[in-house]
């Protein structure tokens, strides 16, 4: 048997990236928006290309050229090879540096790019997208066309191995021992929409919650749902777009009460600048 050598054949974040790939509801969901979306002959650019499976299911439904950006210089050499061996080489180009900062050989038709992380709180997908409307055409097609982020107040699992964490928590669709007991309406935050600029990345909301149960909460669920631009949708799946589950002391609610839910923070610049509260 011939020796094998690393030849550095892996991405940076590779375990995240990965997850992504064998993520099947989100990309087969991902590709059939791409199916309804890329036109023959379409020049498409993929924002932080990752695995490269975004690019090339544009390249397979019919783009005439499909920008691949990627920042970790691991990463382009990687995709590169991928690309090559899957015979899209010719096709899709890699593109290495920020997204924030490249700029395309050419104005594109179609804008692909999952930078999303549950209510726009980090990750760089607003930036990124206002970023590369400048390389753009005037009808440029935006795959993740709109985001709505949401609301409710739920009793979520925070004790393992007899031990409590009062702490930010991930309701994974796929763990049904995280999934949460909702005891309130489910409120809409705010909605984007990636097909023009973004001008207002603040978030500041006092939203209404009617619970709709008797029983106790423990914390405030923030969730949220991707429309393609074919007009489907996409919520929770595996490696994206899970609730985040913000920590609040354990209390009694009865049917009828109204919490009022305080949200502040600026879009895409992590956790660290998320201010909440609830006030009964």
């Amino acid at each position: 048997m011939p020796t094998i050598q690393n030849d550095n054949q892996y991405w940076s974040m590779t375990e995240g990236v990965f997850n992504c790939l064998i993520d099947s509801v989100r990309t087969k969901a991902f590709n059939k928006a791409i199916k309804k979306t890329v036109s023959p002959g379409d020049i498409v650019v993929d924002m932080g290309t990752g695995s490269g499976v975004l690019a090339m299911l544009a390249a397979r439904a019919g783009a005439l050229k499909v920008y691949a950006v990627e920042i970790e210089p691991n990463n382009a050499k990687t995709l590169r090879d991928t690309f090559n061996k899957n015979g899209l080489g010719d096709v899709i180009q890699v593109i290495e540096g920020s997204i924030l900062d490249v700029v395309l050989p050419e104005k594109v038709d179609v804008v692909i790019g999952e930078m999303i992380a549950t209510a726009l709180i980090e990750e760089l997908q607003v930036q990124a997208m206002n970023h590369i409307h400048k390389s753009s055409k005037k009808n440029v097609k935006v795959l993740l066309n709109q985001y709505d982020t949401y609301v409710d107040l739920v009793f979520n699992k925070n004790d393992y191995y007899g031990l409590t964490f009062e702490i930010l928590r991930y309701e994974y669709p796929n763990e049904d021992e995280l999934k949460s007991v909702t005891f309130s309406s489910k409120q809409l935050v705010d909605h984007y929409d990636f097909s023009k600029q973004v001008k207002n990345l603040k978030v500041r909301k006092k939203v209404p919650l009617k619970i709709s149960k008797n029983g106790k909460i423990n914390g405030i669920r923030l969730s949220g749902r991707t429309t393609f631009y074919d007009g489907s949708t996409l919520a929770a799946t595996f490696a994206y777009d899970y609730p985040i589950i913000l920590p609040i002391p354990e209390t009694t609610v009865k049917r009828g009460e109204t919490y009022n839910i305080s949200l502040e923070y600026v879009v895409c610049a992590g956790l660290n600048n998320l201010k909440y509260s609830i006030q009964k």
